[in-house]
């Protein structure tokens, strides 16, 4: 990043909001709030960026808590160019994402591998080895 964008992009905004987009983004950034979604990301779109950086999101997550399948379907395909109409505010007004194809029963939730509650298998089949116990004989 320039020396010349970043100071251009930090006088766009308040501290606070530099602050915010420095310590979760690791960029400077500045655009146009296009939309929230019901886990609270933030997206905007900046049409004098680059291609392929034009548009975003700014969790709302904790830093240390943020993880990329936190944005929703809808979401993501505006992020990825896939479409380029803006989903609604929420799920409910979105009339498209209440239409799901039947195979997807539950709303979109994140990925929760390496926590808490992630989801841990077992296995009901009988071992085909055995675990290998060493025997102690005592010496005379």
């Amino acid at each position: 990043m320039s020396l010349i964008r970043f100071i251009k992009y930090s006088l766009k905004q308040s501290p606070r909001q530099n602050f915010e987009i420095y310590r979760k983004l690791d960029d400077a950034k500045w655009g146009k709030l296009v939309g929230t979604d019901e886990l609270g990301n933030r997206y905007f779109f900046n049409p004098q960026e680059r291609y392929g950086r034009e548009r975003w999101c700014i969790p709302g997550a904790k830093t240390s808590e943020m993880d990329a399948s936190q944005i929703p379907p809808r979401w993501h395909a505006w992020l990825h160019r896939t479409t380029d109409e803006v989903p609604k505010a929420t799920a409910a007004e979105d009339s498209a994402y209440m239409q799901r194809p039947k195979w997807m029963v539950y709303p979109h939730y994140q990925n929760f591998t390496g926590s808490k509650k992630a989801n841990v298998t077992y296995n009901t089949v009988r071992p085909k080895y055995e675990a290998w116990q060493p025997t102690v004989v005592d010496r005379q």
